[in-house]
C-alpha cells in the first residue's frame, strides 16, 4: 500500500522547466527563453529526475534526446501543466481568463484580420495579452514546432513537415497582379497568366531561401506552363509594393496583401481563368494540450467575420 510518505515530492516548476528544455531542444536555449540561468535549469532537471527516480534526458547525446522514461512522461507532463494553468484561471474567476499567448501570422493576415479578432478577445477577456510574430510560411511553421508560439495563422499549403501540426480552415482568397502605373499591362481589364510570360515577377517569399519565386507564385505559374525570368521575393507586402512601384517587376500577391499596401503609383488587376487560391487556416500542435487562453483565442478566430474579398474554404479543399 502506498502512503503519502512514499509519494515522491517535486515542484511544478521542475516539471515546467523540463518541458521547456525538451521543446527548446537544449538547456541553454531553454534558459534564455524562460529567463533562468543555465545552472538553475540544470538543477531543476536534476531535482525532477531525483524525485522520480528516473533519468529523463540522455546527457551524452546531441541533439537532445529523451530516455524511454522521458518519452513516456512528456504527454503526461504537458497535460499536468495545462491543467494547472486552467486551475489557476478557474480559481481566480470562472468567467475571466488571465495569461498571455504568443501567436504567429503572416503580414497581410496580421494587418487585415487579426486586429478585429484581438479587439473582440480583449472585450471579452481584458486580462489576456497576445503577442504576434510575423513571418513567412517556413518561419511560422518553425516557431510553432519549436513552441515559441502556441497558435498560428498560416496558409494551408504547402503542408508543414511536422504531421503533429493540425489546422482548421478559415478563408480562401484569390491572387491579384500588382502593376506600376503606366505599365503596358494596365491597358487590360484582367490579366491572363500567359500575359506575364517574360515579365520579372515579384512575390511574397523568404529572400534567404534558394528560390527566385515564392512557393505560391511558383506553383501557380508552373501549373500554367508560364516561363518568367528570375524574379524577386520579399517577406513584407509593403516592400513588395515599393519594388513594383519603382518598376522593378510585376507583383503576384494574395488579396489581403493587395489591400494593405498604399495604392499610389500602383494598379491592381484580377487574374483571368486562374483556378488557384490561397487557403488560410489556424494551426496548433496536436501533441500539446491547449490552455484555456489558447482555446479562447482559437474560438475568437473561428467566430470572426472573413476578411473582405475572401470566401470560406470549400469542404473538399
Amino acid at each position: 500500500m502506498t502512503t503519502s510518505a512514499n509519494v515522491p515530492k517535486f515542484e511544478l516548476v521542475w516539471l515546467r522547466t523540463w518541458v521547456e528544455v525538451v521543446d527548446a531542444g537544449g538547456f541553454s536555449k531553454a534558459a534564455e527563453l524562460i529567463h533562468l540561468s543555465q545552472p538553475r535549469v540544470s538543477a531543476h532537471i536534476a531535482n525532477l529526475e531525483r524525485a522520480l527516480g528516473r533519468t529523463l534526458i540522455e546527457r551524452r547525446v546531441r541533439p537532445l534526446e529523451l530516455t524511454e522514461h522521458g518519452r513516456a512522461l512528456l504527454p503526461k507532463a504537458r497535460a499536468v501543466l495545462t491543467a494547472a494553468e486552467d486551475l489557476i484561471d478557474e480559481s481566480l474567476d470562472g468567467a475571466t481568463l488571465f495569461g498571455s499567448l504568443r501567436v504567429a501570422s503572416f503580414a497581410s493576415a496580421s494587418s487585415g484580420f487579426l486586429p478585429d479578432v484581438l479587439a473582440a478577445l480583449r472585450r471579452e477577456h481584458p486580462d489576456v495579452e497576445v503577442g504576434v510574430l510575423d513571418g513567412d510560411m517556413r518561419s511560422i511553421e518553425t516557431a510553432l514546432a519549436d513552441r515559441r508560439v502556441t497558435v498560428a495563422i498560416r496558409p494551408m499549403r504547402p503542408e508543414p513537415a511536422d504531421p503533429a501540426l493540425v489546422s482548421r480552415p478559415l478563408w480562401r482568397e484569390p491572387f491579384t497582379v500588382l502593376l506600376p502605373t503606366g505599365h503596358p499591362l494596365c491597358a487590360l481589364e484582367s490579366i491572363g497568366l500567359e500575359d506575364l510570360a517574360g515579365a520579372r515577377i515579384i512575390t511574397i517569399g523568404n529572400p534567404l531561401l534558394n528560390s527566385d519565386l515564392g512557393y505560391e507564385a511558383e506553383a501557380t505559374l508552373h501549373a500554367s506552363f508560364v516561363e518568367t525570368p528570375a524574379g524577386m521575393v520579399s517577406e513584407q507586402p509593403t516592400t513588395l509594393a515599393s519594388m513594383v512601384r519603382a518598376g522593378l517587376g510585376v507583383g503576384i500577391v494574395n488579396r489581403l496583401a493587395t489591400d494593405m499596401v498604399r495604392s499610389e503609383g500602383l494598379e491592381v488587376r484580377a487574374i483571368r481563368d486562374l483556378n488557384r487560391f490561397r487557403d488560410v487556416g489556424i494551426w496548433w500542435h496536436s501533441g500539446r494540450p491547449l490552455s484555456r487562453v489558447s482555446r479562447a483565442f482559437i474560438d475568437a478566430v473561428l467566430a470572426a467575420p472573413l476578411p473582405p474579398g475572401t470566401d470560406p474554404v470549400p469542404m473538399e479543399a
